[in-house]
């Protein structure tokens, strides 16, 4: 696999705000109830109380002074909260910065981990919230700390210690809530250029990649209106430095593009940047799966997410899961119902508001896809390997 390439150092919104703002728009943030612990943080020598209690979860890395901040979020809020970033996070009890030289020697309770890395609009959140079950596995949904350090990764002035924080930041993660439990971290998507440096540095781990075919994400954009259109051009931002496609164009090419030509390039740089992945790492450490898929049958698709991350529950808990509540409520707007009908109703009605938008913008993209060697599906190698 091809290393990244030099990214420039120019003026532009940093990943974290980009990502911020865009969930701004998207949806509206639930937080969780106000913690009963708003004192401050305790001392803590040597950072070991945030080292030994697995609540307290790292959410920022500082790369100029080399430190992480953390907040207290116990095992139940977790389920709860919408995403582990500090805006969702309400009043939980916060760290001072802890510099990660102190971490470094500490030992660290790990556990096992696995990854959900995904092109956004694909039900990942879903997936994530359903691989949660007690004593088997905890889903960890968007840690806000890997947006710290996705933000350094599309910087140029990168710090000598950062993949030593990322290192630390992962384990700090994999630390299990109770007794033989995996952890299952879903990556936000402004992330995504994080993959090799996270599958270099946990060997043992295996990443579910989710995506939604190139015209359910227009649907998806355009649906959201002002919302997603915004999301996609900052993401595109995110991107072009980050995870770029083998295609360039000119300045004027550029301004004249529309929100969903934008859109369109967002997602073949996500799916050219994982098709990447998919071929370096292979099927026993990356599979993929479509949302459409995922939809269709959630019992099988639960089956196999499980038996991939080596998760100790059986083809029937993970049907009972299936056919059970969290399939019945929006994964990031708790209350509100949810169904696959009224999921697939909603794309199809963004299509007939914006067919010819639509339907010209996906013909622009399947042409830049051939000029630059983009695939176009991923497939479903988490329902079967050679697929």
């Amino acid at each position: 696999m091809t290393a990244p390439s030099q990214r420039t150092d120019r003026t532009r919104p940093t990943v974290l705000n980009a990502t911020m703002t865009a969930n701004k728009v998207l949806f509206r943030p639930t937080r969780f109830p106000v913690l009963a612990q708003t004192v401050a943080a305790p001392r803590s020598p040597g950072g070991s109380v945030y080292v030994t209690d697995p609540a307290w979860i790292p959410t920022r890395y500082d790369a100029r002074n080399d430190s992480l901040t953390f907040a207290r979020v116990p095992a139940e809020t977790r389920k709860q909260v919408v995403f582990l970033e500090e805006r969702f996070l309400g009043h939980a009890q916060q760290s001072p910065p802890i510099s990660v030289a102190r971490l470094l020697n500490a030992d660290i309770d790990t556990g096992p981990a696995h990854f959900i890395f995904h092109t956004a609009f694909c039900c990942s959140t879903l997936m994530t919230r359903a691989l949660d079950l007690p004593s088997v596995a905890a889903g960890l949904k968007e840690p806000g700390v890997l947006i710290s350090f996705a933000e350094h990764w599309s910087n140029a002035r990168q710090t000598p210690g950062a993949l030593n924080a990322l290192n630390i930041t992962l384990d700090l993660l994999s630390r299990p809530t109770a007794p033989g439990e995996t952890q299952i971290i879903k990556a936000t998507n402004a992330a995504n250029h994080l993959l090799p440096e996270i599958l270099h540095l946990r060997p043992d781990a295996k990443v579910l990649v989710m995506y939604s075919g190139l015209d359910a994400f227009l649907e998806s954009v355009t649906r959201r209106d002002f919302g997603g259109r915004s999301f996609a051009r900052q993401m595109h931002q995110t991107f072009t430095d980050a995870i770029p496609l083998d295609i360039s164009f000119t300045q004027q090419e550029q301004m004249l593009h529309t929100d969903t030509q934008i859109a369109a390039l967002v997602w073949l740089m996500q799916t050219a940047f994982f098709a990447q992945i998919q071929r370096y790492y292979g099927a026993d450490r990356v599979r993929t799966l479509s949302s459409a898929r995922f939809l269709a049958a959630p019992a099988n698709a639960l089956a196999n997410a499980g038996a991939f991350f080596e998760l100790d529950a059986s083809p029937e808990q993970w049907a009972e899961v299936a056919d059970g509540p969290v399939f019945r409520e929006h994964a990031k707007e708790r209350g509100r119902p949810f169904t696959t009908a009224t999921h697939n109703a909603q794309l199809a009605h963004a299509r007939n508001a914006h067919t010819r938008e639509l339907q010209v913008t996906e013909d622009w993209a399947q042409q830049i896809a051939a000029r630059c060697g983009a695939p176009l599906s991923l497939g479903d190698t988490l329902m079967s390997p050679d697929t």
